[in-house]
């Protein structure tokens, strides 16, 4: 089995992390420092070392989480915050970490595995899996703020665009419902500001269409055979 293969399966990260840290020289086999990407080992005779664990292939798990407010999308925070692993904590035994990342204060549908690869197809920009989310702003949206969103804008340097946008009406202040394939930091908030409008509250409603029916906010529950096959 390919070292980067075997790591992932031992949910300590994906492939392309695990290619990260064997060129950073944080991978060791029986003792050896590896830097070579694609080296070939034995899972049932090799000792395999990250920093100073020694990984061991574990059940898979895969897991829906209704993130809450206030919670870190990480497994570890220097600053001690509350993480999504906080709230799995004292049910789930395998070490799980999160696909993907929500801000600090953004809820909504959070994914968290323990497989590198089913986590690299859900997240990898070239799978172009939509993920939907709710912002509720201030105020209203024009229809060529929404045409704007459609046909794309230039962030940090890349073009970004909204692969669909709905607008939901609701008393003074419009929800809009937005799909996106691409991926930058605060990206739905950047969108927004670039057509005069500011987040006042953010959901992730779905990604790949999976969402978070009958969930209530800081509740979990592991992932069904169709939903895992499905990405």
């Amino acid at each position: 089995m390919r070292l980067n293969k075997f790591i992932a399966a031992c949910g300590a990260a994906s492939r392309r992390k695990a290619d990260e840290m064997i060129e950073q020289g944080r991978v060791r086999v029986n003792g050896e420092t590896i830097f070579e990407l694609g080296f070939k080992i034995d899972p049932a005779k090799d000792h395999i070392k990250v920093g100073k664990k020694l990984l061991r292939m574990q059940e898979k798990v895969y897991i829906i989480m209704n993130k809450p407010e206030g919670c870190i999308t990480t497994v570890d925070d220097e600053k001690k915050r509350t993480t999504v692993i906080d709230v799995l904590r004292g049910a789930v035994k395998e070490k799980v970490f999160p696909v993907g990342r929500l801000d600090y204060n953004t809820t909504g549908c959070l994914f968290l595995t323990n497989d590198g690869d089913w986590a690299n197809r859900v997240s990898h920009p070239k799978k172009r899996v939509v993920k939907e989310y709710e912002a509720k702003i201030r105020g209203r949206i024009t229809d060529s703020g929404v045409e704007r969103l459609k046909k794309g804008m230039k962030i940090d340097d890349r073009f970004i665009k909204a692969d669909y946008v709905k607008v939901k009406r609701n008393d003074e202040n419009d929800v809009v419902v937005l799909g996106i394939t691409s991926g930058i930091n605060h990206q739905i908030k950047k969108m927004l500001e670039k057509v005069g409008k500011k987040v006042i509250r953010l959901k992730r409603i779905s990604i790949g269409g999976i969402g978070l029916k009958g969930m209530e906010k800081g509740f979990w529950r592991y992932m069904t055979e169709n939903e895992i096959r499905h990405f």
